[in-house]
């Protein structure tokens, strides 16, 4: 949700990984410019931007790579007939294709042009006809996905704050666009209906993204630009950056079940004045502490080392002191009369109590994140003494020995995260627990009977990968194994890898569905975990929810739909808590 455009190729847009971090960014987007109109990738270009993308990724930072007329230059006029464009395309989607498999091992998500209904400006024209921009999503979407169907693509950010625009090309491609997300730049958007003044340029934002999200058939939204010029708020720096926190608070509180990204525009004026968050000249303005402070605090985890041989408990880590929270504020306009009603509640006093609210929620979040640290470390002492004493492991076959506990405690979990192949040279990022916010379902697409054991091989012999993709996997008697810890940000779908844990059901469930024993195991470890992280029903998906993918099978949504028997299971287990 917190990303920032950057321009790596501007010294005055290119702030270091480290900066970045400290910021609170999660995604840079920035675009792929390659000059050369043959049929091979420019080698100085590509190895800049792996180096680039690399960096970001190691400092825990993804990319939203834009592919467009810098991309591939040569681009036809906007009016240029279809035989033109259509040719242009072809070489296009060929070159996203190749950078797609150039950029696989850090998983960046792509981004298909950018404006393409902008009207047409002297020096700027991204502008392209409704039905060409749709060929151009379905080539060059096949083109990326050809490379490995869990890579990400986002449509074209549109600026023209005009559904109707996205619905010609909807119509254009028969009714299913070809992306994994959708993308706006809201511009000119109020972050209330009634702020900075109810007459404030073209509306409230939220209407608009509601539009934006039926159109595109409820995909998900990428703001991939906003921001807001400072002549537009009275050459006023401070509102400026009351205007960003707005936006985020608007965002992340409503629209965080439509809205996945809100990438700001943009880093510094020496990319384009005065949207940045620095000036000109390097200095930061009032909006760059703005995004530091609704940007998330990255809590560090602490991973646990376990003993070699009979286990030892050791202490848990000590959490650290939470500051106190602020006293309570409870301003003026509050206090209601004896015996009346109160007042209506000033903006000031609103946004005073939404502040200190955000407060006390990042440190409810914090100590929910240490209890999970806390019962991870449990977990792991306890999987390891079913592990050195036989007569207590969970069976291999048949159903699992240990019953499960009632209401919503944590399921019996045999933890084989040291067991599996893993590549000595090669690790999945770290990540923080705070950061989890979907739980993905997959099936493996072949016979229950392959375990993950060799599935890891699989990955790593074959395919390259650090290890298993998943961080839980279970078999078809209801066992559930832990293949990769929590704060391992593990491969598994796509941009959505930092925020979700990856839970696979051994089967092809094309056909066939899973096993009893399966949907128990899977809605009791699911409604646990929702309860650990405070997630909602909505942040449960099969992965072809959020992307273009068949996983996890056909069945799920159709047919046995086996993914309804699943989650009105775990609503059960969660409504028997309340």
């Amino acid at each position: 949700m917190f990303g920032l455009n950057i321009d790596p190729r501007n010294a005055k847009g290119n702030p270091t990984p480290t900066e970045l971090r400290e910021l609170g960014v999660e995604m840079v987007r920035f675009t792929y410019a390659d000059p050369g109109s043959g049929d091979r990738l420019d080698p100085a270009q590509l190895q800049f931007y792996r180096e680039r993308v690399r960096a970001y990724r190691q400092a825990g930072i993804e990319s939203l790579l834009i592919l467009n007329y810098e991309t591939y230059p040569h681009k036809p006029d906007p009016n240029a007939g279809e035989g033109e464009w259509d040719a242009y395309i072809d070489r296009l989607a060929r070159r996203c294709g190749q950078i797609a498999g150039e950029f696989l091992a850090w998983q960046p998500a792509f981004q298909i042009w950018n404006e393409p209904d902008h009207p047409v400006h002297p020096g700027y024209a991204p502008t392209i006809r409704e039905a060409v921009f749709g060929r151009m999503l379905r080539q060059a979407n096949q083109a990326i996905k050809a490379v490995n169907g869990n890579l990400f693509v986002v449509a074209g950010g549109l600026a023209k704050g005009d559904p109707g625009w996205l619905e010609r090309v909807v119509q254009a491609v028969g009714g299913n666009l070809p992306v994994d997300a959708i993308a706006v730049h809201p511009y000119g958007q109020r972050p209330a209906r009634d702020w900075p003044r109810p007459d404030w340029f073209f509306g409230y934002v939220g209407d608009l993204l509601n539009k934006y999200y039926q159109v595109g058939g409820q995909r998900p939204i990428w703001i991939t630009e906003m921001g807001v010029k400072e002549e537009d708020l009275g050459h006023n720096r401070d509102l400026v950056a009351e205007f960003l926190r707005r936006y985020y608070r608007l965002i992340t509180t409503y629209y965080s079940n439509k809205v996945q990204q809100l990438i700001w525009f943009c880093y510094s004026d020496g990319m384009v004045a005065p949207f940045g968050l620095l000036d000109s000249a390097g200095t930061r303005k009032p909006a760059y502490q703005a995004y530091r402070e609704v940007a998330p605090k990255r809590l560090q985890p602490v991973t646990p080392s376990l003993p070699v041989g009979p286990p030892v408990i050791t202490p848990p880590v000590t959490p650290s002191p939470l500051p106190p929270p602020p006293p309570p504020i409870f301003p003026g306009s509050l206090v209601s009369p004896a015996g009346g009603a109160p007042p209506a509640i000033s903006e000031e006093a609103l946004g005073q109590l939404i502040q200190q609210a955000a407060v006390w929620q990042a440190q409810a979040q914090q100590l929910q994140n240490q209890v999970a640290q806390f019962q991870s470390q449990l977990q792991q002492l306890l999987n390891q003494q079913l592990q050195n004493q036989p007569g207590l492991r969970p069976p291999e076959t048949g159903e699992p020995s240990v019953p499960p506990p009632p209401g919503l405690g944590m399921p019996p979990i045999q933890n084989i995260t040291n067991q599996l192949k893993r590549d000595p040279n090669r690790q999945f990022p770290a990540r923080p627990l705070s950061q989890i916010r979907r739980i993905i379902i997959h099936h493996t697409a072949i016979a229950p009977t392959i375990g993950a054991e060799r599935i890891a091989e699989h990955r790593v012999d074959k395919q390259g990968w650090p290890g298993i993709g998943y961080h839980y996997f279970i078999t078809p008697n209801g066992l559930i194994q832990q293949t990769n810890e929590l704060t391992t940000q593990a491969k598994h779908a796509g941009a959505y890898d930092p925020v979700a844990i990856g839970i696979c059901f051994a089967g092809d469930f094309t056909e066939a569905t899973p096993s009893p024993a399966q949907i128990e195991a899977g809605a009791q470890l699911i409604a646990w975990l929702m309860v650990q992280f405070g997630l909602a029903m909505a942040a449960v998906n099969g992965y072809k929810e959020l992307a273009n993918t068949q996983s996890p099978g056909l069945q799920w949504d159709s047919g046995a739909r086996w993914g309804d028997r699943l989650k009105a299971r775990v609503q059960g287990y969660v409504e028997s808590r309340n």
